[in-house]
Parts: structure tokens; sequence; C-alpha cells
């Protein structure tokens, strides 16, 4: 999308927004983890989930895969090892270390039919002598059985083919074409464990492969039918796989495909060959899971969705409350694996969850605008709804709050303290010198440290403090929260920093310091009056008064923010707030996070965005007083000693309120024994 400012002379190439068309997302179990996706007609793209220090610019995502990109998946135990495929099944792996790749050969009938004519020549023999009748009956029964075999070998593959990894042994690989495809060696070899699955519908499989497309064949395979479209195993049996086709065919097998269950016609409601998008098996018990169907190609845009807890032998609908006013077909739904009751579903226009298994459905898409959802995953270990959209790019939204939710206390509207994940200490490899020039989308990262979460009852305008100790009774920090906030869900992050040793003040350092609370106050009111954005601008005061929250203080490094320079609104290097005149992201419910073609993340489970990180140095920049020497080095403290590794308390205190949860803090190989660059001077704006 380009804009010109002078009729058509000139035009500025508006890079600014992520508008990424994802069809399927996948994650690894890095730390951070990277996040994956295959968009239309522009490749397989992976990039960083989150970064320690900046933006995720333009220039941390690289291609995997080319052509049409779809289905990606990642090795859980080594997340360099990255599967890609383009249209039709063209499936490959890359070893992002050292960038090897393999291109993964489906089975074709051309091999076994070779074979046989190999065989055909051995049998016949001497060809100047005339055909025994015993030859002959050998030759035919050879052509018989190649004829068959090469049948069942010429194997379909969807637009969209899909594959995954089992969870059960990574090195295993499945992928659905007409039959279901099975590997033992991540795909060097595949091997058929299944019939077809399809309704093997000859008439529409011939105009499908042979005469659509109009006045030219369609050679991409975007209308290839008669095709598995969904593939699944059970995340606590092995060998519990589950296969649904473009033509409304749903199948089971127990035992690793020995032997295949067709539940096809067991779906009410649901009309007779209609594209099965989804089968999610549940992770609590083997006989449950969900399948969702997709007819809008025939003009129906009714939400199809249904649960079987009996392996398939009945089903019932868990749709009835997802709005019919709008295009709600459904494209993906996920179970969440720590609160069996908590689901999330993708439509062509929304994200939606339910609390209670489907029973009830609200939209789940603050921050999101209306987009199709095309693809959903969780990521199980940092608690984290991953979203790929088809326009929007991929969206990410703590979820850990909402899987508590399971407890009373948690669910409901009083002041509570959610029990905070683990907080990983990592470090953050240089970038390779990549520029990301004038104009590149920048998604804001989650801020590094220790995730404190938190909802105040309504109507409570106390103090928030969060007062962390160590095991042997002693206070490691403090960390202040936003107090009366609109959002339901509130957070506030702890850097992993200890309690330095006191500061003695100088008589001109005391000056400065209360000069420099003045001028907080001073700076922060008058944005307040020119329209600033209330809720960020509070928690940004909070933090500049307690001297800490995000990694280190406001960083007033040298040089300018890079969008400085620009004149015009629409140069600069993040969206425009247009009331309170200043660049900055969308400082609402979801803040934009991620990368090339994709990322956006949602904020809180009600809303609640990262703090506008532009914005604070902006304001770090206004409060500080030149010549002063306070705040000492402007970097907020990160001259203390990082935390250890192990369990803390942490004592959230509001008024007289007092709630406590533990944190444990792990520490990943290759931090070394600071979590800062430790250079003097640098700018986290700059990657």
């Amino acid at each position: 999308m380009s804009q010109t400012w002078d009729k058509g002379g000139n035009f500025d190439f508006i890079n600014t927004f992520a508008i990424g068309q994802f069809y399927a997302v996948s994650y690894d179990m890095a730390v951070p983890y990277r996040v994956c996706g295959g968009l239309q007609d522009n490749g397989s793209w992976c990039g960083p989930s989150r970064r320690k220090q900046g933006n995720i610019t333009n220039a941390m995502w690289f291609v995997v895969g080319g052509g049409d990109g779809f289905y990606t998946a990642q090795d859980q135990s080594n997340p360099d090892i990255i599967y890609a495929e383009s249209q039709g099944g063209g499936l490959g792996r890359v070893n992002f270390s050292n960038g090897e790749r393999s291109q993964i050969r489906k089975p074709s009938y051309r091999e076994r039919y070779q074979q046989f004519e190999d065989s055909l020549v051995v049998a016949r023999g001497d060809t100047t002598q005339p055909e025994t009748p015993a030859v002959k009956r050998t030759l035919a029964e050879l052509r018989a059985r190649q004829h068959a075999d090469s049948v069942i070998s010429d194997m379909r593959f969807n637009w969209e083919a899909p594959y995954f990894l089992s969870v059960h042994a990574p090195q295993t690989l499945y992928m659905g074409g007409n039959r279901l495809l099975k590997s033992l060696d991540r795909g060097d070899h595949l091997f058929p464990i299944s019939p077809d699955l399809s309704t093997n519908d000859t008439a529409k499989i011939n105009v499908s492969l042979h005469t659509t497309g109009g006045i030219t064949l369609d050679a991409t395979g975007a209308e290839t039918y008669g095709t598995i479209t969904t593939v699944a195993e059970s995340p606590i049996r092995p060998g519990l796989l589950f296969a649904g086709t473009d033509d409304g065919n749903v199948w089971l097998t127990r035992n690793d495909g020995t032997t295949w269950e067709n539940l096809t016609g067991r779906f009410p409601g649901v009309p007779k060959g209609t594209d099965v998008s989804r089968i999610e098996p549940s992770a609590f018990d083997s006989a449950t899971f969900y399948v969702t169907f997709d007819n809008h190609e025939r003009n129906d845009f009714t939400p199809y969705a249904l649960v079987t807890t009996d392996f398939g032998k009945t089903f019932r609908s868990i749709a009835s409350t997802i709005p019919t006013n709008a295009p709600n077909w459904v494209r993906v739904i996920r179970e969440d694996p720590v609160n069996r009751d908590l689901l999330f579903l993708g439509t062509d226009v929304a994200a939606y969850v339910s609390m209670d298994r489907g029973a009830n459905w609200q939209r789940f898409m603050t921050g999101l605008p209306t987009v199709p959802v095309y693809d959903l995953k969780i990521h199980p270990r940092d608690h984290e709804l991953i979203a790929g959209t088809h326009g929007r790019s991929i969206w990410i939204v703590d979820i850990a709050p909402l899987e508590q939710m399971k407890d009373a206390a948690a669910r409901g509207t009083g002041t509570h303290f959610f029990a905070p994940s683990t907080a990983f200490q990592y470090g953050q490899s240089p970038l390779e010198g990549q520029e990301i020039g004038q104009k590149s989308f920048q998604g804001m990262s989650a801020p590094y440290g220790a995730e404190f979460t938190y909802r105040l009852a309504s109507g409570v305008r106390d103090s928030v403090k969060f007062t962390v100790t160590s095991v042997g009774g002693d206070t490691v920090a403090i960390v202040n929260g936003a107090r009366g906030s609109s959002a339901a869900i509130n957070r506030v992050y702890w850097d992993f920093r200890t309690r330095a040793k006191p500061v003695v003040l100088s008589p001109s350092q005391k000056r400065d310091s209360v000069a420099y609370m003045h001028r907080i106050d001073f700076v922060i009111d008058s944005m307040e009056k020119a329209g600033g954005d209330r809720t960020a601008l509070t928690r940004i005061r909070t933090q500049m008064e307690s001297g800490g929250g995000f990694g280190g203080g406001f960083g007033f490094g040298p040089g300018a923010a890079s969008d400085r320079f620009v004149a015009r609104p629409a140069e600069s290097l993040m969206p425009r707030n247009a009331a309170a005149g200043r660049p900055g992201a969308d400082t609402g419910a979801a803040a934009a996070r991620g990368g090339a073609r994709g990322g956006a993340r949602g904020g809180a489970a009600a809303g609640e965005a990262p703090v506008d990180q532009t914005l604070m140095r902006e304001i770090g920049q206004l409060v500080r007083m030149p010549g002063s020497s306070y705040p000492a080095g402007g970097r907020g403290g990160r001259n203390a000693p990082l935390a250890g590794t192990g369990d803390y308390l942490v004592t959230m205190t509001v008024g007289n309120q007092v709630e406590r949860q533990t944190v444990h803090v792990q520490r990943m190989p290759g931090l070394g024994d600071d979590a800062s660059i430790g250079f003097g001077g640098e700018d986290d704006e700059n990657p």
C-alpha cells in the first residue's frame, strides 16, 4: 500500500503495519520461542516471539520455504529443525544452524510402476521365443498388480496439505494426501498407513485434476479434490490418529493405521460432503475430541463445531452461541492444555473464547481487528495463544490468567493475584548488521522479566505493591503496579534486578531528585491535558516514580529516536496517535508485536497492552534536566545485581489486602553473569 502527498508525483510505501496472510502457525521450545508460519504467495517465515531489548523488526524474520506457504512445524527437541511446505504438499526440512536443506519426497506411483516394468522384462525372458501359456499368465498377473498398485500409489495432496510432528516422538512425521502417510526418520522415507480416506468421487476428482481452470488447466493444485484437509494425534495416546477430508469424511485409528473407523454421517446438522476444517483431540482423555466444518463454498456460513466424549460414537454441537449474523464459518478450534473448560475458536471474521467447554462463546478480540483467523496454537510452557490471521499477520496473547480461572477465586470479580509463570533469564545475540531502513514495521515485544498479573476489584483505588522475597526472607525487589486501572487484568514486570546498596545522595542530588519528581508530575499532567492516553501515562508515571519495572529504567541513551527526523505523520516508524500528537503503537487494548509479515501481540486477557516504550523514552527526555546528576546514569538501577535462579515469594499488597504467590526464576545457558550487554550508552531503540 502506498500514499501520495503530491497528487501522484511521488509515492510513499507505507510499510509500518502487519498485513501478512498466514495460513498456519507453529512454535518451538527455545527461550524465547520462535514462531513460524506460511503465507499466501509469500513463502514461509520464522521470527522471534519476543526480544530482551528493543522492538521486533523485519530484519529479525527469515525465510524457510518458498512458493505459497502453508503449514510449518518445528522440532520440539531441536528448535533449529524447521519444516515448511508449498502448495500441493511440497514439503521440505531445513536446519537453521547450518542451512542444510532436505526435500521430503512423497510416495509416487512411478517408482512402483518401474519396479513392475523390470519384473515384466525378467518374466518375459528371451523375446526371440514365443510366449508360453505359463509366461502369458505370469505377465497378466504382473500387469494387473502393476495397475492396482499404481492406482493406490497415485497420491493427491490438498492446496494446504496438513502434516505434523508427533508429540510422542519428534522424528515421527505424519502427512495427509488422500491417504495418511508416516515417516520414522523426519520425512526422509514416507509410507502410507491408510487406504484412500476420501469418498474417491472419480467424477469430481477428474474435473479437479484434468479439466478445471476454464481456458487453461489449473496447474497450481489449488482445486485438487478428494484429499485430507486435517490430521491430528492424541497428545496422551500414541497411535490414536484422526483425519478429515474436503469431501466430508472423518476417520480415526486407535492402532497407528492398522485399522480405521469411518465416523462420517454422525454429525447432526452438518450437510453431507462438508469440508472438515479441524480435528482437535483432547489433552485430558482420549475419548474426547472436537471437529469443525467449513461449508462456505456452498454459500453456507453456519458455524459447525461439535464434540464427542465416546470416541466418535455420538457428537453434539457446541456452536449454539456463536453469532450467525456474520460469516462465522469455523476454521479452527483449540482446547487449552491446562484448563479443559477453556476453548478457543477462529472463524472467518473473529476469534472466540469459551470458559465452559463450548456452552457459551464470546469474542476474544481486544485490539484485534475483524479478520479471518486461520490458525490457533497454544504454547504449553509460556501459556500464550498464537493466532495466524489472513490479513493482519500473527497475534500473540498471554492466556495464563484464563487458564487459572478454573478456580473460583481467580474466576471471581474481587482483587486477585494470579500465579506467575516461570520467568526466564535469557541473553540476546547481536544482530548481523541488518538495517531496518526508514519505513519498516516494528512490533512491540513483551517486556523482559518476571510477569506479575493481577485484578483489582471494582472501585479499588489503593496503591499496588509487589514485594519479592528470597527463601532466606530477604527483600529482593519492590515493584509498584498501576492503581485503579480500568482494565480487568493488569500486569507489571520485575526485571530480575535485586535491591542495590543504598546510594548516599549529595546535597545537589537531593535537590535534583525533588525537582525530578516535580518534573514527572508536570510533564505527564500536561500530556494528559493534551489528550494523551491516561492509562498508558499513569503506568509510565508509576514506573518512573518507582525507578524500575522495565528492564532497567528509561534508557536515556545517546541519539534521538529513529523517527525524529521525519516531518510527515505517515513517515513515522510507528502509527501516530493524533490526539496526543506523538509517535506510538496502538495504546489501546493490544499493541502490535512481531516481525516481517507477522506479528502483533494482544494485550492481557482482558486487553492490557505493554507500555509504549517509544512514548516512555520521549517522556524520559522531557523529564531529564540538562546538567543534572539525577537520576544517576539514567539507567534506573542497571548496576543492581541480577537475581539468582530458584523460587521467590511474591507478596502483593493492595491497601489492607495481602496475597502471595511463588515465582520460579530459571536462567538459560549462555546468559553469563549479567542479563545486560554491559556497555554504557547503548540505545535500545536501535536494533
